[in-house]
Order: structure tokens, then C-alpha cells, then sequence
């Protein structure tokens, strides 16, 4: 039997980490549970004890996307699968499921399909349709000159490592403040390794996103492009990176069109803040001094 852990970076998670642990222990495959937690000051810790899951705090300050997760390759198994606090098992397979795509030994990375909340919107319902169907898609490095930079998706909320291929190439790349799973998967593509999105996988998962944690956050996705360049090179030699947005935002509001109108400007609104933030992450380093002075403030904006 596979030994698989789960690893989840926690801050203030709540009543929903009791609802997570629960649900990973009704499994079909068993799996250990590692709860980091970066300084959490509601009920989050004592979540972690009552369970009797693994407990590492760190500091808040030490917090990382790519080092923190990191921190599991101190621990001998055969894979991890790394969530965020705030997805949820839609049923007691998805560990048998998203185990099922490394009988192939040249897959490294199996990520499960999101489903949305019933409290998420309109935008964030078709966002979640688009980027995990109901159908399986295998990627490697032929899919570049099909999907383009969608080759090189993955996702953090729900994903599973092959963990010795992961010890191999030493993790995530250390100080990513986001994307450090695009960022491995593009590795690992270009190494001739596989990448499944699984869609028999399944966990809730969706945010009602303000355009402030919009702006925060393609800000962020701006900077990882401009300091990790060679991914958008490579997808460049087929496709444009920047095309896959534009033809997501007109898709996006043609999906509205037909079942919502009175939400497109809200969709325009928001893929422009999310073109402007990209712009400004990208260039960040010719921002005038007081703006890099706000931003740099604000660092540590995801968990």
C-alpha cells in the first residue's frame, strides 16, 4: 500500500479545517494528515491536536508558497498531496482517484478538478468549468503546441507528487510567493515527464474574489512571470502567453451574454484590473519608489 501525505499550510482556518480533517479520514485509502500553521489565533491549532493530525507552527513571517511546502520532503512517503485550507473531498475517493494516474511511471504530478461552492458567482462558476472539465487531459511537452500555457497548469488547492521524483528535483523552487506549482510543472514537463489533470478527482473549491484581492493577485502572478521569463519563452515558441487571457475574458463574457448580461460589466471590469495588475507585477522593477514602497508591503499577500 501507497503511503501518501497531506499536507495543509493553515492560517485561521477555523471550524472548516475540522470539516477537511473529517473528510480526509473518511478516505477509501488512508493517508497522514500535516497541518503547518502559520500563527493562527482562533481555534485552528486545537483543530489540529483534538484530530491528532501532524501540527509544525511557523512563524507568520516565515511563511511561504513554494519554501513552506517544502518542508515536506523531510518526510519519507511515497507521495503528497498538498491542499489548501479551504478545499474539501466532494467524496471519500479522491485520494483512490488522484493516485490512479501514477501507474504511469513517467507521471509526476496528478492535480483533481474544482468544483465550485454554492455560494460562488457567476464568473468564478465559468472560471471553474473552463479550467477543470469532466474529462481527463494527460499534458507533456507535445500539449505546448495545443493548450500553450494551460500545458503548464496545475493547481495548489488539490494536487498530488510523486514523492521521489519531487525529493529529485529538491521541491518547489525555494521563495515563490505563488504559482510554485506552474512553476514546478513546468519543470517537469521540459524534463519529458507527465502532467495529468484528473477529473474523477474532486474537491469544492471556488472564492468570490473583490477586485482588490483581484489586483493583489495578478500583481503577484505578474512579478512570477517577469522573474521566471524562460516559461513564457517557452510557450512563446507556439502561442502568445498573454493570448490565453484575452481569449478567456471573451469567452467569459459570451458565456454571460447568454445566461447573465447585467454581470458583464463587472467581467470587463475585472479582466482589465486583471490585465493593468499583471502589467504593473511585470514591470514592477520601473515602478516609481513610493509605488514599490506600498507593494513590498504587501508581499506576504496569499496563503
Amino acid at each position: 500500500m501507497f503511503k501518501v501525505l497531506v499536507i495543509i499550510p493553515t492560517q485561521n482556518a477555523g471550524t472548516f479545517l475540522e470539516r477537511m480533517i473529517k473528510s480526509l479520514d473518511a478516505q477509501t485509502i488512508n493517508s497522514d494528515i500535516l497541518v503547518i500553521d502559520s500563527q493562527s489565533n482562533d481555534i485552528t491549532v486545537s483543530v489540529a491536536i483534538n484530530h491528532k493530525v501532524w501540527l509544525l507552527q511557523i512563524q507568520k513571517n516565515s511563511f511561504n508558497h513554494a519554501s513552506t511546502r517544502n518542508i515536506a520532503l523531510k518526510y519519507d512517503v511515497d507521495f503528497y498531496l498538498f491542499m489548501t485550507q479551504d478545499a474539501l473531498p466532494v467524496d471519500v475517493d479522491l485520494v483512490k482517484e488522484i493516485l490512479k494516474p501514477f501507474e504511469d511511471p513517467e507521471v509526476v504530478v496528478s492535480y483533481a478538478q474544482q468544483v465550485p461552492y454554492e455560494s460562488a458567482d457567476e464568473i468564478e462558476r465559468f472560471a471553474r468549468k473552463t479550467n477543470y472539465p469532466d474529462r481527463m487531459i494527460v499534458k507533456n511537452k507535445e500539449s505546448l503546441s495545443t493548450l500553450g500555457i494551460k500545458t503548464f497548469f496545475s493547481s495548489n488547492s488539490c494536487a498530488m507528487y510523486r514523492a521521489d521524483y519531487f525529493k529529485k528535483v529538491c521541491g518547489f523552487k525555494e521563495g515563490l510567493i505563488m504559482n510554485e506549482d506552474m512553476e514546478y510543472v513546468a519543470r517537469a514537463i521540459m524534463d519529458d515527464k507527465k502532467v495529468v489533470y484528473c477529473a474523477d478527482a474532486k474537491v469544492y473549491h471556488s472564492h468570490n474574489y473583490a477586485v482588490r484581492d483581484i489586483f493583489k493577485r495578478y500583481f503577484d502572478i505578474g512579478i512570477f512571470f517577469k522573474t521566471n521569463s524562460w516559461i513564457s519563452e517557452e510557450v512563446d515558441k507556439y502561442t502568445k502567453t498573454e493570448s490565453t487571457g484575452v481569449k478567456q475574458a471573451i469567452a467569459e463574457v459570451q458565456h454571460l451574454w447568454q445566461v447573465n448580461k447585467t454581470i458583464i460589466p463587472k467581467s470587463i471590469f475585472f479582466s482589465l484590473t486583471k490585465y493593468l495588475a499583471f502589467k504593473l507585477g511585470f514591470y514592477y522593477q520601473k515602478l516609481p519608489m513610493f509605488f514599490k514602497q506600498y507593494f513590498s508591503l504587501h508581499k506576504n499577500w496569499h496563503h
